[in-house]
């Protein structure tokens, strides 16, 4: 089997490919990261981390580089997302049962579960120690916090704060790897980010916006509350991180709880990736 990883968009897309394509070496397949847009015509796969991505070769396989967060979750159904998915891909790839289920609807297309791959890694090797701070990226400014929050100044520099932009826009950054592997607490808005440090059992704090409050409240992330604490001004962001430093366990239950919600597979999900492809080959 020969499988292309189209990375061509972004450079950072390359992480999201790389426990897969490790997979997919240790049992033999061929697999190339595509940083071009090159065509390869005895490929069986493509796997697509962006909507926007083309297929290289075989059959496209759309795995989302983020999971869909309120309220970008409107974007999820705007008329050319939706043609850029449905033409460009042939099957979908998601996160979680739950997740299935929503693609599933949205799109129409075979969509199947296999977890979160780029998380594989990531689990049981947290060791903590500093704040990261992960707003989304500039170009959504409506609930974009990163210019909003001095997260440094705000902790009056008690604590070793990490501040990650968006690896569209930002270079020389700590990997997503290395991030998460430093922090004890996560505090972002609407990246995936967020939800991505349920997932791995670290205190998350979301810096909402009022605005947003009671928007689309059944969908998956909006669910995921229950799992954060969530805030709307300095105060809180500082109340709340008092809260996590004086009980590191606070809101446990709630996030195990919602990480299996959010993701599958947790720790094999590259496996279940390429068993799937091997299935469908």
């Amino acid at each position: 089997m020969k499988v292309i990883h189209n990375c061509s968009i972004y450079d950072f897309h390359k992480q999201y490919c790389l426990n897969i394509h490790n997979e997919l070496l240790k049992r033999g397949h061929a697999s190339i990261i595509e940083t071009s847009n090159e065509y390869h015509h005895d490929a069986d796969f493509t796997i697509q981390p962006d909507e926007n991505s083309n297929n290289l070769g075989g059959k496209g396989v759309w795995i989302n580089h983020a999971l869909p967060v309120v309220p970008q979750n409107k974007f999820y159904i705007e008329d050319s997302f939706l043609n850029d998915l449905t033409n460009n891909c042939d099957y979908i790839f998601t996160f979680s049962d739950e997740w299935k289920e929503w693609h599933s609807e949205m799109y129409g297309l075979p969509t199947f579960n296999v977890g979160m791959p780029k998380l594989d890694t990531l689990f049981d090797i947290i060791e903590g120690g500093s704040i990261l701070f992960a707003p989304t990226h500039s170009g959504k400014p409506n609930v974009y916090s990163g210019n909003k929050v001095d997260i440094k100044k705000l902790t009056n520099n008690m604590y070793d704060v990490i501040v990650r932009g968006h690896p569209a826009f930002t270079d020389n950054q700590l990997s997503l790897h290395d991030s998460f592997k430093k922090s004890s607490i996560v505090i972002s808005d609407y990246s995936s980010i967020g939800l991505e440090a349920i997932i791995l059992n670290i205190p998350t704090i979301l810096i909402g916006d009022k605005k947003w409050r009671d928007f689309d409240n059944e969908h998956i992330s909006a669910k995921a509350d229950e799992a954060v604490i969530r805030v709307y001004d300095e105060e809180e962001i500082q109340e709340a991180i008092t809260i996590y430093k004086n009980n590191p366990k606070h809101l446990e239950r709630e996030r195990l709880k919602y990480s299996k919600i959010l993701c599958d597979y947790q720790k094999t999900s590259s496996k279940k990736f390429v068993d799937t492809l091997e299935n469908l080959l």
